[in-house]
């Protein structure tokens, strides 16, 4: 079985590929394991990204932390983009706005396209 590491590495891929179907381009965060994993752009429509990832059936928004909602909010502020939760469980995913919990948009992920190293 992957590392969680890597399970939620491929998980920050596979939501960069589906933002990427919807005219999105991206970036993920090095490392990823920073305040923001996924940067997404279209046209004037920014959208800082973090991802929480389960195995599990069920994931809720009180995945991200106190501590990691504000970083996420500064950063956010300071880049001029949404901040943005996107919660995964298996291949199923929900964007949310931070702090309101709106949701942007929702749905499937499929294998990866391409190799990332």
């Amino acid at each position: 079985m992957a590392s969680d590491y890597k399970y939620g590495r491929r998980k920050e891929y596979q939501i960069a590929e589906f933002l990427e179907r919807r005219g999105f381009s991206w970036v993920c965060a090095p490392g990823s394991r920073g305040v923001v994993d996924v940067l997404a752009k279209r046209g004037h429509q920014s959208l800082a990204i973090q991802v929480k990832a389960t195995r599990g059936l069920s994931i809720s928004y009180t995945r991200l932390t106190l501590d990691e909602e504000a970083k996420l909010l500064d950063y956010a502020e300071d880049s001029r983009a949404l901040p943005t939760l996107a919660l995964v469980t298996r291949n199923y995913v929900w964007f949310l706005t931070v702090p309101d919990g709106q949701e942007l948009l929702k749905g499937s992920l499929i294998p990866l396209r391409y190799q990332y190293s």
